[in-house]
């Protein structure tokens, strides 16, 4: 029981702080993004590494392990998943100011036409990895080894959120953030659930990416 509570109370405190931290460079120290880069990677992947290594928890093993016939299935997924949110956008576009929304944004993540490219794919491949591996890999995968459901839920989710929230607070007006809050939580929950029976981030990364893919589009369009 000793043992549980241990692992269960640092895994979350490791979440937490390491979401403070990320924020704090991201808002407060706002360093260039290769070297803002370098610290997520730090921080949302050795960070939790070193912990479960420090708490004798197994980091890998077979919540990695993937097949050709899987990887089909997540790329259908992931497609489905950029048309939705393309015809989304084309279905709004008209609702909401995307081209001062995107300018605001390249403004504050300090984005142009030419770095863009580069951003881009990070943030798709890269970025997405890393949010995955830290909030539904660590604070949701093997924190549900110590804890109830109910709370790996919460904590993942609503962190997710928050993280989020926090780097786009200045560019988006109040009732977007608002939306952005709830659909990133609701986000943050259909994440867990299509990662929670086979205890990997496979779905939910493919999700995300592909997410990223067409907001990146949405984002090229208007810049």
């Amino acid at each position: 029981m000793k043992n549980t509570k241990k692992a269960k109370y640092s895994i979350m405190i490791v979440t937490i702080i390491s979401c403070i931290i990320m924020a704090f460079i991201e808002i407060v120290i706002e360093p260039s993004y290769v070297i803002k880069s370098a610290a997520k990677a730090v921080i949302f992947l050795l960070l939790p590494v070193i912990s479960m290594k420090l708490l004798n928890m197994e980091v890998f093993g077979h919540s990695f392990l993937l097949n050709k016939k899987t990887i089909m299935k997540l790329l259908l997924l992931g497609f489905l998943i950029y048309i939705v949110i393309i015809v989304a956008y084309f279905l709004t576009r008209n609702i909401f100011d995307y081209p001062s929304l995107v300018n605001s944004l390249s403004t504050d993540q300090k984005v142009n036409s030419g770095s863009f490219i580069w951003v881009a794919l990070y943030i798709s491949f890269c970025n997405s990895f890393l949010e995955e591996f830290m909030f539904r890999f660590f604070s949701f995968i093997k924190l549900s080894d110590y804890t109830t459901r109910s709370v790996t839920y919460i904590l993942s989710a609503v962190l997710f959120a928050v993280y989020h929230i926090a780097m786009i607070g200045t560019a988006f007006p109040l009732p977007l953030l608002i939306l952005a809050l709830i659909g990133l939580s609701i986000g943050g929950i259909i994440f867990d659930y299509v990662d929670e029976k086979n205890k990997n981030i496979y779905n939910s990364w493919i999700i995300h990416m592909f997410a990223d893919f067409a907001i990146m589009t949405i984002w090229y369009i208007h810049i």
